[in-house]
């Protein structure tokens, strides 16, 4: 199985050379890969079945609401309406699309993602040693 946690953090690290080097699109394009990643560990740990090729597998708005997550307000939500993996075959963003807003976006899902996660994790350790029965 996918190391979704750990393809998560090689993304991010290569996100961010790529916004450090100006390459706003790629950056954009791989923060999707980011959040894809963060939100199929989450529903991994959760036991909550998800597509995992396809073009559903790589659905955002698709896994996000099949985590139940609420509706993400303003970056967060920016990212989520303007990333697809039509980026990769893109020249330039969307007119009237902020890279920066859209790079800030992504970390901003992908950080409220890996604090559920942590807080899935906590629960299902909780559940091992008895606590919270």
């Amino acid at each position: 199985m996918t190391n979704f946690c750990d393809v998560a953090g090689l993304r991010a690290k290569e996100t961010q050379i790529l916004a450090d080097a100006g390459q706003a699109l790629g950056a954009v394009y791989l923060a999707g890969y980011v959040v894809e990643c963060r939100l199929k560990h989450f529903l991994h740990l959760r036991g909550i079945p998800f597509p995992r090729s396809g073009r559903e597998g790589h659905n955002l708005r698709g896994l996000w609401e099949t985590a139940c997550f609420p509706k993400p307000p303003g970056h967060g939500g920016l990212f989520l309406a303007h990333w697809g993996t039509e980026l990769r075959y893109a020249t330039e963003l969307p007119k009237g699309v902020d890279a920066d807003d859209l790079l800030k976006g992504g970390r901003d899902l992908a950080g409220w993602v890996s604090t559920r996660i942590r807080d899935a994790g906590s629960k299902a350790r909780g559940r091992s040693r008895g606590v919270g029965r």
